[in-house]
């Protein structure tokens, strides 16, 4: 692993390197401190030896002062930048003071073997407190200065190098054994920390995943209170559409009622012909509102098709009489072709004013003196109804989106306007039923939709 918990190692042993230097600091005053203050006793306890008439204990308040005005010093600056280099200086002044004096002690002792035995200790107890610099190499350093200089106070008392050997192999054993808890203590302040560290980061991401809980909580309300006016304002929209239709429906009727009273009244003529082609349209302007008030039902599912036996052929030769007048007036060409006694199962109203919709669309579309062509027939997949026509192809890229919603909004489709909500209720009613409507590619013809209905 690169990191503990999302922290990379470096800015953590950074940190901790950090930590060490300032427990160094902390701990080479304590050392300076002790060394002043034992150092100053020693110093207080063989003057007063000396001065009460001790003569053995002469030499050492000489060599004592001094020691104790450099620890004076160390102890004075041991809050400076310089006090990290406190241990590399205490450790060589304290070794060659152990030396100096049990060197001046030897010629008057009369045991110089007990003597520089006795040195051991002392230059062990040296090597201890360079651990408090926290630095292997310090330590190390100091054990083999000791070294040294106990082999030299050994050899000057006339003792075997064989025990030599042993006082330096003794002390080396007690700079390992030093540095290996130096190094145990490194180890366990670093788990202390990278175990507090956890604990922070497991503490700030569980804060972090408690205040993205709320943030998601409060943008779901806030998400749910929209969707209630959305649903609000859908409600308010229906209704208003409905009081639209039938207030559209009112004077539809009416118009619908005089016009089919003229039909009856008028005799055969341009004004016979003229009411039978504004009942025509009045057919057309309902059956779109139809449209309008059942897209909503289609699109929520409630609207179930009222299935019946239906004859294709009368269906398409019933919307080729209501579109004549329209096809007549532009010279286009509006024929049937359907095998004989073709039926489906379907909702007959549904399914005309699909119908109508697409041959609406292909007489829009045709040129003028083109051909338009309502068929049906039946393959693998049951009955198919199809609205053929002449006039511009629908590129290919365009055709699954005609059937959209409102498409005739779209810039791309401005070459054919109209394309909307009467393509969306032919495709939600063919779906109603079951099937499908798509354009599909027929030899000799620009535009085909093909409505597949299950047999």
């Amino acid at each position: 692993m690169d990191s503990v918990l999302g922290w990379p190692h470096s800015s953590f042993d950074e940190s901790l390197a950090r930590a060490v230097d300032a427990q160094r600091r902390s701990v080479l005053g304590t050392g300076a401190a002790v060394r002043l203050g034992g150092a100053a006793i020693f110093l207080l306890v063989t003057t007063a030896l000396w001065l009460s008439g001790g003569e053995d204990w002469a030499p050492y308040p000489p060599l004592l002062a001094p020691y104790v005005g450099v620890a004076g010093v160390l102890f004075a600056v041991r809050h400076r930048p310089e006090a990290r280099w406190l241990g590399v200086v205490q450790s060589p002044v304290d070794v060659a003071l152990v030396y100096g004096l049990q060197h001046l002690a030897l010629p008057i002792s009369p045991f110089p073997a007990g003597v520089a035995g006795f040195s051991l200790g002392l230059f062990a107890l040296v090597v201890n407190l360079s651990g408090l610099t926290l630095r292997p190499a310090v330590v190390y350093a100091t054990a083999a200065l000791a070294s040294v200089a106990q082999g030299a106070l050994m050899r000057e008392a006339g003792v075997g190098w064989g025990a030599v050997v042993i006082a330096i192999v003794t002390l080396f054993l007690v700079a390992a054994v030093k540095q290996y808890s130096t190094a145990r203590l490194r180890m366990l302040a670093g788990a202390l920390t990278r175990a507090e560290v956890d604990r922070a980061l497991e503490a700030r991401r569980s804060q972090e995943v408690e205040e993205a809980r709320r943030t998601i909580s409060r943008m779901l309300d806030e998400e749910h209170a929209k969707n209630e006016e959305l649903r609000a304002l859908q409600r308010d929209k229906e209704l208003l559409t409905q009081f639209l239709i039938h207030d559209l429906r009112s004077p539809l009727s009416a118009l619908t009622m005089t016009l089919g009273w003229m039909e009856q009244e008028l005799p055969a003529g341009p004004l016979h012909e003229s009411a039978r082609t504004g009942l025509t349209v009045t057919a057309r302007l309902d059956r779109m509102i139809a449209d309008l008030m059942d897209v909503p039902r289609l699109e929520q599912g409630r609207l179930t098709p009222r299935l019946a036996p239906l004859d294709v052929v009368r269906l398409l030769e019933d919307v080729r009489r209501s579109l004549e007048g329209v096809a007549r007036a532009r010279k286009i060409t509006l024929d049937v072709v359907t095998p004989d006694a073709l039926t489906l199962s379907a909702d007959e109203d549904l399914l005309t004013r699909v119908v109508e919709n697409l041959a609406t669309n292909a007489l829009r579309y045709a040129p003028t003196g083109g051909h338009v062509r309502l068929e049906g027939g039946t393959d693998a997949q049951g009955v198919w109804l199809a609205v053929r026509n002449n006039g511009p192809p629908i590129p290919r890229e365009l055709r699954p989106r005609i059937f959209d919603k409102y498409v005739q909004g779209d810039r791309e489709l401005d070459t054919r306007r109209g394309y909307g909500l009467g393509l969306y209720f032919s495709r939600l009613a063919a779906e109603a039923h079951g099937g499908q409507l798509a354009v599909e590619d027929a030899p000799g013809w620009s535009t085909s939709f093909v409505v597949r209905l299950p047999a």
